[in-house]
């Protein structure tokens, strides 16, 4: 019985797909009006300038600066004047949005102790400098971040 209940079920999905496929129904269509679906996740390409003080407006050095959702697990360490700069692709990006940075202490005792922190930035239509390319692509956000950390 399940042999044959499997056969007929066969044939009924084959039938189905002739029928369909003879009266000219298909998934996608090649007229470029034709509402095709699209799946992908909104990206835009970043360039981040970070500053990293310390409550007394003090620059710091040796500070990991990471964008966690961006392509390629971005980081990057602060400089003699706390500077660090962040650039490439970022995922899941609508045109207002906020995107976490974290910044951590990696170097222990060599440049002083500080908190680590996790910082919400909010980036706005204004900051893009260019518009995207339309598939997925949004364009290309610039901006200059400062953050205030706390030494121990």
């Amino acid at each position: 019985m399940k042999r044959v209940y499997l056969s007929v079920r066969s044939l009924l999905s084959a039938g189905a797909a002739l029928l369909l496929g003879w009266l000219g129904f298909s998934s996608c269509s090649e007229t470029p009006d034709s509402g095709k679906v699209e799946y992908g996740t909104p990206t835009v390409d970043y360039e981040f300038k970070v500053r990293v003080t310390d409550q007394d407006a003090k620059p710091v050095e040796g500070l990991q600066v990471d964008l966690p959702r961006s392509y390629g697990d971005e980081k990057e360490l602060t400089d003699a004047q706390g500077n660090a700069e962040l650039d490439g692709s970022y995922m899941g990006f609508r045109k207002d949005h906020k995107v976490v940075l974290e910044v951590k202490d990696i170097d222990g005792e060599k440049n002083g102790v500080v908190a680590d922190k996790q910082v919400t930035v909010e980036v706005k239509e204004g900051d893009f400098v260019s518009k995207g390319s339309g598939n997925w692509n949004n364009g290309k956000v610039k901006k200059d971040i400062e953050i205030r950390v706390e030494r121990k």
